[in-house]
């Protein structure tokens, strides 16, 4: 994965998350949890935008390959409202391994 992809894959995320976010109402947890998931993913991704990776370190590659198989179990249960629980988790997963791709920006 390149650097350019990680922040169209984050991008779709947030997507995702905010078409979920308005299947709730504003009171509700489960809006309040993917409220503040989907602003992390902002900053993280805004910050990748802004700084340079190199996309082709060992560690890189490695938290790249992990979000790819995160993305992968969050396709499965990100539309499914009843699968909410298991999307909060994942997402919070998919957030820190990205967190740790944004600290690698110099």
């Amino acid at each position: 994965m390149t650097n350019l992809e990680l922040i169209r894959l984050i991008g779709d995320v947030i997507v995702d998350i905010d078409v979920l976010r308005s299947t709730f109402s504003r009171e509700t947890s489960n809006r309040r949890k993917l409220d503040d998931i989907r602003d992390e993913l902002d900053v993280y991704q805004r910050k990748l935008v802004r700084n340079v990776i190199a996309d082709n370190t060992d560690q890189f590659k490695e938290l790249t390959t992990s979000l790819k198989g995160i993305n992968g179990t969050l396709r499965q249960t990100i539309e499914d409202v009843d699968k909410t629980a298991q999307t909060l988790e994942t997402l919070v997963k998919f957030v820190s391994v990205v967190q740790k791709v944004a600290e690698l920006a110099s």
